[in-house]
């Protein structure tokens, strides 16, 4: 039978449309929480996925709901060669969706760690479930030599290895797993992040490690090598040669006095130094044009740099030290500095030299 509107007053007909949306909306929405509470991790989906959470620590969205990242296509679950789910979002798209703090620290940095660059958050991390609590695949160092194999292969085969390269987790204490403003991804610049462990006086077997950030700290002159950087002269992960130095420098008293032994040196001072006996512009240390560098150094049983220039700051002029270590004796050395050259004394009696 048919309904005659015009017996049905005007207010009801409203009413009753309005009342039909309602119900048909309230209708498709029980019907969408019911699909989604099937496709829900704490239903049906562990059913058959139980080794994607086997591990101890699971992600936020697999413990509370599937569909949090994963959608249904419309089509048939589970049935071979059927994708019955899709994701919500693409590659670090999707990861980005809940960790939008990482998205903005990315954003903002110069420098980009290139799996995160290439939305590759799954070479590091697992997604479902982990035995770490940053859901990576295995801690640092090891992680990292997934892709880093030169530095493990380099720290397998040298004699000496920086000790926080070998550390559980030690690479992060270095370097931003993500992005960082500064180069090789440090997590600070790159003197205050080696001055962070190295402002106290550090014990390594029966041998001290002076504390630098005192020592530049309270020093006149400062290596100018140091300004910016230490791995000017130190390898940070390892190195065949002592103090993981880059290039082999002559320990002790007396080297040869060749350009090979001092490579180290030369990679900021110019040769000129050692090779020029006679010169009125490649050293302020000469009397008159007797270039007294050369004098020193320059010969089967010459002294090294170290006798008489600290490596990393003095209180006084041209990085002259106070004492030298000469065997187990703290020999003094006394330097005058005159404004037309300067006197020493110490290895030798007191002799002035005039430029």
């Amino acid at each position: 039978m048919k309904t005659n509107k015009k017996l049905i007053p005007g207010n009801f007909r409203c009413n009753f449309v309005k009342l039909s949306d309602i119900i048909l909306i309230t209708f498709l929405l029980l019907t969408q929480a019911f699909v989604f509470s099937q496709n829900a991790s704490d239903n049906k989906c562990l059913e058959c996925h139980k080794r994607t959470v086997k591990k101890h620590i699971l992600h936020g969205p697999v413990a509370d709901d599937c569909t949090s990242c994963h959608k249904p296509t419309g089509k048939k679950h589970p049935l071979e060669d059927v994708e019955g789910f899709a994701f919500l979002e693409e590659g670090a798209n999707l990861c980005f969706t809940c960790h939008d703090q990482e998205k903005n620290a990315i954003i903002n940095n110069k420098y980009v760690h290139k799996p995160v660059s290439r939305g590759e958050c799954t070479e590091c991390h697992e997604v479902h479930s982990s035995n770490d609590s940053k859901l990576i695949f295995t801690k640092s160092p090891d992680l990292c030599y997934f892709c880093h194999d030169k530095i493990e292969n380099a720290i397998e085969k040298s004699t000496v290895v920086h000790l926080p390269a070998t550390e559980v987790d030690g690479c992060i204490g270095c370097h931003s797993p993500h992005s960082s403003p500064q180069k090789k991804l440090l997590v600070s610049k790159p003197k205050e992040l080696c001055l962070s462990c190295h402002d106290k006086t550090l014990t390594k077997g029966d041998r001290q490690i002076t504390n630098i950030g005192k020592l530049l700290e309270e020093s006149k002159v400062v290596h100018p090598a140091l300004k910016k950087s230490c791995n000017a002269c130190h390898d940070p992960h390892a190195s065949n040669n002592k103090y993981l130095l880059t290039i082999a420098y002559p320990l002790g008293n007396y080297a040869k006095g060749t350009e090979e032994n001092y490579e180290l040196c030369f990679g900021c001072h110019d040769t000129d130094l050692l090779l020029l006996k006679r010169t009125k512009y490649a050293t302020e240390f000469r009397n008159g044009d007797l270039n007294l560098h050369y004098v020193h150094v320059n010969k089967e049983k010459g002294r090294t740099c170290n006798n008489c220039h600290s490596v990393h700051g003095s209180s006084r002029d041209h990085l002259i030290p106070e004492t030298v270590k000469f065997g187990n004796w703290d020999m003094p050395l006394v330097y005058k500095s005159f404004e037309d050259g300067g006197s020493c004394k110490g290895c030798h009696e007191e002799r002035r030299y005039t430029r």
